[in-house]
């Protein structure tokens, strides 16, 4: 987003613009995203050496910096042009927005940890040079590849297990189902990525 609120946003439209998801998700500053942001926009410098990757991280650390609460911590959502931390309430299924934090569904992470001083950190060390790549011995790279390929079944998938452990979403899905899981799709994918670049 523009300043001065250079963050980002849960989800977009197809015009980039902020808008609801699940009914607690408002369009508004996501705290949590904008770090994992700058956490990824480094993982892409990291591989690229292209400095337009580093760019947007010090607006936004400077901007989630100023946003903590009291307690040091971050609201998960900011409303768009006031930068007041949002919150839900909820009654049944109905959740309105608000600017209390004492009655919170307790679901959800209304508030995260702010780690804007690593971020800050990580940072600098990219840009003094202190943060080298390391990049992985390719014979273990090769046995991760060998690894998850073989994990690939009949057609074309990575098939997780469900063992009761928290799932983005909370999808109701009982012990010993099988799913797709996003998050082992895009790990996966990664390392076949980088072992191909070689």
């Amino acid at each position: 987003m523009p300043l001065p609120q250079p963050g980002w946003s849960q989800q977009y439209n197809y015009s980039m613009q902020p808008i609801w998801a699940r009914p607690f998700e408002p369009p508004a500053i996501a705290s949590d995203e904008s770090q994992e942001v700058v956490e990824t926009l480094m993982l892409i410098y990291d591989v690229t050496a292209d400095e337009k990757f580093l760019a947007p991280i010090l607006p936004t650390l400077e901007y989630l910096r100023k946003s903590r609460l009291p307690d040091g911590r971050l609201a998960r959502y900011y409303e768009l042009k006031s930068n007041k931390p949002l919150y839900m309430t909820r009654s049944g299924k109905i959740y309105s927005l608000t600017y209390d934090d004492s009655k919170l569904p307790s679901h959800y992470g209304w508030k995260i940890d702010a780690r804007v001083d690593k971020l800050q950190k990580a940072h600098d060390d990219r840009v003094s040079g202190r943060k080298r790549v390391i990049a992985l011995d390719y014979l273990d790279l090769r046995a991760d590849v060998t690894r998850i390929v073989k994990q690939v079944d009949a057609e074309g998938r990575w098939v997780s297990v469900y063992n009761g452990e928290r799932l983005v979403g909370e999808p109701k899905i009982a012990k010993g189902a099988r799913y797709l899981s996003s998050e082992v799709f895009s790990r996966n994918v990664e390392l076949l990525s980088r072992f191909v670049d070689r």
